[in-house]
């Protein structure tokens, strides 16, 4: 019989957090106490004493010093301390009160429990001779056969449920004027069986899958049959609801020596090296399926560290198998939004070996240390296990490691009651009519389309229109002045396979239009489906600062608008695009472009070049005409994909792209002849305690004579106040140029490895970003403008100086 349990998300996160700022801060009567637990004889700290409110569900445990805190609006009017080996305390306390301190001091006792005596004895903590040492240093040496991993088959069936509640439901929450209009939403509160505090169900998500393992060559295939979401797909895609929702409450394997989570790398306590991070203590010997185990506790040794404090079971007999593990992460790490994070995983023995049978992760999220809050709830059960029955080789090939079924989001009712291994509960079960309830009202609707323009930049579902981006209307620069722009593209509303996009922009300086127009086709059922599938065709006037690419935003975004030096050196550019995109499920992609482009000067940049008297002769324009083909591999990628945007999630995966151009010299007006080819590598490296890595490296060269600076490698640079992670923020406009190089951008988070180790400094919580760019390259000869005096010269600066130069050994 199992003992009972210890109590202890960009945009679906953001998403819900927008509930919280509709109302302030609450500010019912808080309890507040801190204090001590010593023994009574030896008067040493005790630690993991378990503190509790009596009659109530809401407590915590003392650190590794016997100290402990807690602040609460839930308190009783009594405080317990329970621990093996002493005698129970309570002491009455004042609720309502903050700042009161109130110290234990406990007296030993014997106590039996399964026929096994144990005897609390405090003493200098140790590693060398340490049971609790040798028992873990046990568990680490046979975590491999202990792993289900080291079968060269399995299969098993899996059922999980998601949930996402908004939690410190008060009464002055529940009567806001936000809330007037949405009363019925608090029919549905219930109370969590963690920390008894009320909660509001917000989401539910649940999905019904097959998972296969294959050992030699190694493959896992998760198949998901069905899936059922809560419904918000008027502003969210619920595949990316599915996605966010899997990198929020990624699977825990106590065996990993890290474990990831949240996007943090966890120590393990089975971790290798976990003796010299965690302190572990052997606090009991117990009956678990008719097993005997024992009870290990272990604490971080740095309350800083990204690792975990709670409690190992593990069987009393040679394989030292965890049965169940529970585990928690101290209040003073720095995990973002993440206010308490509790993990507990039950095994159940089968064929002589102990399988993960239920996974349990309660995640609290929080915008500040005491309002309310987001509370996450993950449960996942394995049942019908298989082992060592290979299948065919279609179950376990193909890149992607999740599968999801057309028709996985239509499963019925009959569907979903043999997928499910237990029932909903009554509140669960309830989470889909409110939600469904609640997008009919008004008020609730509105609010979802202001978050929506705050998290995209788009007032979607105008009728056919989503009219944006809204950062985009108003913005300035020296060549056009105060410029004004109005777009948008048409959505469902109009068609699911066609979309219109475009907008106008005026600037009041330059009195000139800017415009922009394209329909794209798109193969699949509709434009938004992942992989894609698309043909598009556009047109374009519009400003460009040469040499400034942002990737992810608009030029004329108005934060962009605040620069560092001259906004001057800028062209007009027309251009006539046709545009051909696949994307396949195996993760590669290719596109294929054909484009005119015209590019005028404009603002104090010219094109110039030298006649034979040496003087500069201004050139009108650039016209080129271009084939290009893009060739991509991104294994395992997913997307967020929103109403109006599509943000790729990095992975452990490199990412692999390859593009070429061709310049055509007289077709439709082209005046050069060249061959472009870069190719671009990026890829996420974990390094453990290090924190990790982010790598991209480029390489790409230009060929070709006689080819304009303009259409060389020019390094991509920012000159805005806000710093670019993928460009060169020191660097000017039109500063260098070549056309062959290499680029190499490093950017490592080290998760506060040695700030947590400072005293003082530690406890601002700070962490450590470390970024290197670099670029290496030469200009050729044939393309140098030093020395041909036919291309258009370099820019120079008022007083004639010269202001763009060539990568090499002296730049």
């Amino acid at each position: 019989m199992k003992f009972s349990n210890k109590t202890h998300f960009r945009h679906l996160l953001l998403l819900c957090f927008g509930v919280l700022l509709i109302q302030p801060a609450f500010s019912q009567k808080m309890t507040g106490i801190k204090g001590k637990v010593i023994d009574a004889e030896t008067q040493e700290p005790l630690p993991f004493v378990n503190i509790t409110f009596l009659n109530s569900n809401v407590g915590t445990e003392t650190d590794l010093d016997g100290n402990y805190s807690i602040e609460t609006m839930w308190a009783t009017d009594s405080l317990a301390v329970s621990y093996l080996g002493y005698v129970t305390q309570a002491v009455p306390v004042k609720v309502g009160e903050k700042n009161q301190v109130v110290n234990f001091e406990l007296s030993q006792v014997g106590v039996n429990l399964n026929t096994v005596t144990v005897t609390a004895e405090k003493k200098k903590y140790r590693k060398k001779d340490n049971p609790a040492v040798e028992l873990i240093r046990n568990v680490i040496d046979n975590k491999d056969k202990n792993r289900l991993s080291s079968l060269d088959y399995y299969e098993y069936e899996q059922y999980e449920k998601t949930e996402l509640d908004l939690n410190n439901i008060t009464d002055k929450f529940r009567h806001r004027k936000a809330f007037r209009k949405i009363q019925f939403i608090f029919d549905y509160v219930d109370t969590s069986e963690v920390n008894g505090k009320p909660y509001l169900p917000l989401f539910l998500r649940e999905t019904a899958s097959r998972v296969f393992y294959r050992k030699d060559p190694e493959a896992k295939k998760e198949y998901r049959d069905g899936i059922k979401i809560t419904g918000f797909d008027e502003w969210v895609d619920p595949n990316s609801i599915s996605t966010l929702t899997d990198l929020l409450y990624q699977d825990v394997n106590v065996y990993d020596n890290i474990i990831m989570l949240m996007g943090s790398q966890f120590i393990s306590p089975t971790n290798s090296i976990a003796p010299d991070f965690y302190k572990f203590y052997i606090l009991d010997t117990l009956e678990y399926e008719g097993h005997e185990v024992i009870d290990l506790a272990f604490y971080p040794r740095n309350k800083l560290d990204l690792a975990f404090k709670g409690n190992l079971y593990i069987t009393h007999d040679s394989s030292f198998a965890v049965v169940r593990a529970e585990m928690d992460i101290l209040p003073d790490i720095n995990l973002n939004f993440v206010r308490d994070l509790h993990i507990e995983q039950e095994f159940s023995e089968q064929e002589g070996a102990w399988l993960l049978t239920e996974d349990y992760l309660v995640v609290d999220y929080s915008l500040t240390e005491k309002g309310q809050g987001l509370f996450g709830q993950r449960t996942v059960s394995y049942r019908n296990h298989v082992f060592n029955q290979p299948r065919e080789e279609e179950v376990y090939s193909g890149a992607d490691k999740v599968v999801e079924d057309p028709d996985a989001l239509k499963r019925d009712p009959t569907f979903w009651a043999e997928a499910r291994h237990q029932e909903l509960s009554s509140s669960e079960a309830a989470i889909y009519e409110m939600v469904d309830t609640l997008q009919t009202v008004p008020a609730f609707r509105r609010f979802m389309d202001i978050l929506t323009i705050l998290v995209s930049g788009y007032k979607t579902n105008v009728g056919p229109f989503d009219i944006g981006p809204i950062g985009s209307f108003y913005s300035f620069n020296d060549v056009e002045g105060f410029r004004l722009r109005f777009g948008g593209k048409t959505n469902f509303n109009l068609s699911e396979k066609w979309q219109l996009a475009g907008y106008l922009a005026y600037g009041f300086r330059d009195h000139d239009l800017k415009y922009t127009g394209t329909v794209l086709y798109s193969f699949r059922p509709d434009f938004m489906q992942n992989p894609k599938h698309y043909i598009r065709a556009g047109y374009q006037k519009e400003t460009n600062f040469v040499g400034q690419d942002f990737r992810f935003i608009s030029e004329d975004n108005f934060f962009l608008s605040f620069r560092r030096g001259g906004a001057d050196r800028m062209t007009m550019n027309t251009l006539y695009q046709l545009e051909y995109l696949q994307e396949f499920p195996s993760s590669f992609s290719y596109g294929i472009t054909l484009a005119h482009k015209q590019r005028v000067p404009i603002g104090t940049l010219t094109f110039e070049y030298l006649n034979d008297e040496g003087e500069r002769v201004p050139l009108d324009d650039i016209t080129t005409a271009q084939v290009g083909l893009m060739l991509r591999f991104a294994p395992n990628e997913q997307y967020v994909q929103g109403q109006t945007y599509r943000i790729n999630i990095q992975n452990r995966y490199p990412i692999f792209t390859l593009n070429f151009q061709m310049g055509l010299r007289d077709v439709l007006g082209g005046q050069y002849d060249y061959q472009r080819v870069a190719l671009n590598i990026s890829k996420r490296f974990n390094l453990s305690l290090l924190g990790y890595t982010r790598f991209e490296i480029e390489g790409g060269k230009v060929f070709g004579e006689g080819v304009p600076y303009i259409l060389l490698n020019i390094p991509r640079t920012s000159l805005s106040y806000a710093f670019a992670p993928n460009s060169f923020n020191m660097m000017n406009a039109l500063e260098f140029v070549s056309d062959e190089y290499v680029y190499l951008n490093l950017q490592h988070f080290f998760n506060g490895f040695f700030f947590n180790k400072i005293p003082l400094i530690k406890k601002l919580k700070l962490r450590e970003i470390v970024t290197l760019k670099a670029i290496y390259g030469r200009l050729s000869d044939a393309n140098n403008p030093l020395l041909n005096p036919e291309l258009i010269q370099f820019i120079t600066d008022s007083d004639g100086k010269q202001g763009t130069f060539t990568l090499g050994k002296e730049p």
